[in-house]
This record gives structure tokens, sequence and C-alpha cells, in this order.
């Protein structure tokens, strides 16, 4: 995991600095331009920059932070079941089931959990984005926060929306390594953490022979 760490931040300040040496020649002809045609032309230049550089740091987070599946992998329909398991238990994370995706959060429509995230003074609500691809047998988990406000529980529970949060990389938990596990769990044993949602949604679709890759989008 360690190495993980290194070789991401390595290539991200490698990244970055390709990008602000770009700016050089603009810098060079600042004396030559006038202040209008400066400002257009800097902007311009970060425009392009974000589109280089979003895409270069997912193309880079998806080839680093790859985990490979364990033994046989099951079919995507039971690989989905599995991980829907979640619903029928008594724990206060959900799976909301798409076409192509499932997308795991705290179940804050239940009276009972938005009242304790409002207790903690919770104000933030955390996904999980899980894509599939069947061809690849792999899993893209892409994570996801929203601002909230659990005031009034739960029927005028405010919920903003999504934004792109740093990904969570550090997500692996011994108490939490399979969606079983939460069946062991008390209300107290949880710190309400993104990785308690990340850790065993990534730990039951290794063991059910899928890869996995973090991305940005």
């Amino acid at each position: 995991m360690l190495r993980r760490f290194v070789l991401t931040m390595f290539f991200l300040v490698l990244l970055l600095a390709g990008v602000l040496v770009s700016l050089a020649p603009l810098l060079l002809l600042r004396p030559k331009l006038e202040a209008p045609v400066f400002a257009m032309a800097l902007c311009l230049w970060l425009a392009l920059a974000l589109l280089i550089l979003l895409p270069a740091a997912n193309m880079l987070l998806r080839r680093i932070w790859f985990f490979r599946g364990q033994g046989e992998p099951v079919s995507l329909d039971q690989l989905r079941q599995r991980l829907l398991t979640v619903n029928a238990m008594d724990c206060p994370v959900t799976a909301l089931a798409r076409r192509k995706k499932i997308i795991f959060t705290w179940r804050y429509r239940e009276l009972r959990w938005c009242e304790l995230f409002s207790q903690l003074g919770k104000n933030r609500l955390d996904e999980l984005h899980c894509r599939f691809d069947a061809d690849l047998r792999t899993v893209y988990l892409c994570d996801r926060v929203r601002a909230a406000d659990f005031l009034i529980c739960p029927d005028r529970v405010k919920i903003g929306r999504r934004r792109i949060p740093l990904p969570l990389l550090r997500a692996r938990m011994k108490q939490l390594a399979a969606i079983e596990q939460y069946a062991a769990l008390a209300e107290y044993d949880y710190a309400f953490q993104a990785r308690e949602i990340k850790s065993p949604v990534l730990g039951t679709i290794l063991a059910s022979g899928w890869h996995v890759r973090y991305t940005l989008f």
C-alpha cells in the first residue's frame, strides 16, 4: 500500500511540473502582450491544462490503484446480488441499484440512522459508485460526497449536489473486510467514515474474483 502512495505522489508531482513548465512560453511573451490579450491567453492555457490534467490524473489513478481479484470470477448477476445483500442487514449502509452500477451510501432516509447522524453532527453524505465492466471482470470504484443537513429527520433532510472529493485511497479495514461483517457490528462500532463503506465493498468484489480499479469519474 505504501508503494502505491509513493508512486501516486511521485507521478502527480511529475504531472503538475510538466503542466507548469508548459506555462513558461506564455510568461516569456508577457512583456510583448497587452494585458487583455495576456489574460485571455492565460485563461485558455488554464482551460487546456485542466482538460489534460484531469484525464491524465484519472489514468494514473486507474493504473496504480488496481487490485486483482481472487479465485474464479462469479457472474455479473451473482456479484450484484452479493453486493445488494447489504440492504437486508441491520447496518447504516444501503445499496442503490442502477442499470449499470450500484451506489453505496449511508441510510439517511431511515429515522434511526438519520437521527444518529444528526446527533453526531454529520454534515456530509459519502457515496461509493461501482461501475461494472463484465468483459474485463473489473469494477471501477468512484468516490463522491454531498453536503447534508440532518436537522429534521428523515422527511426534510437536505442533500447537496455530488462533487468529486480527493479519492479515498486508504480503505482496507480488518474488522470490515467484507459486506458480511456488517452483521457483527453495533451502532457504536461505527465512526461513519467513508472507508467503512469502501473497505467491505472492495473486499467482497475481490473475493468474488473480480478486479477493482479506483477512478475519478
